[in-house]
């Protein structure tokens, strides 16, 4: 499920693609937002225009699969914006059971400061989307699992 309006050439095939509902090349041309606002109104258009989500999820019947969502890798929407956190939770109450997953750079692995750092910036994206994180960076090939609870 490709839930990054900004993402316009997918390496994979999805069954859900937001592209079809809004893309941020649109939003920033027609607002003249940039990037960051681009994205952010996007999330909530999503948020606004939710039930075109759950159309396309029961239109596939994947209720009892497990489900991928892709979405966009700005952290502010996950730290400051609640359109994702209600997105998750009408989901959540339509009666998937969600779990995200915060990929981090693998250089902020690299030094005690900047790890400390994600940990935290990961712990408040997951107080504020009200869901389990699991947090996953790649050092020198070796996966480095970091779950808070």
């Amino acid at each position: 499920m490709n839930l990054d309006p900004a993402n316009d050439s997918l390496p994979y095939e999805c069954s859900v693609d937001i592209s079809e509902l809004i893309t941020l090349s649109d939003v920033m041309d027609l607002l003249n937002l940039g990037p960051n606002g681009g994205l952010v109104y996007c999330m909530e258009y999503l948020e606004r225009n939710v039930d075109w989500l759950q159309q396309r999820l029961q239109s596939f019947g994947l209720k009892d699969h497990y489900l991928l969502f892709d979405c966009p890798g700005q952290v502010e929407l996950y730290t400051h914006n609640d359109s994702i956190r209600r997105v998750f939770s009408r989901l959540s109450r339509d009666g998937y059971r969600l779990a995200a997953v915060h990929l981090a750079d693998a250089h902020y692995c690299a030094e005690p400061s900047k790890f400390v750092s994600v940990l935290l910036t990961s712990l408040t994206a997951m107080l504020q989307v009200r869901m389990l994180l699991l947090n996953s960076s790649i050092v020198d090939s070796r996966m480095c699992t970091v779950v808070v609870y």
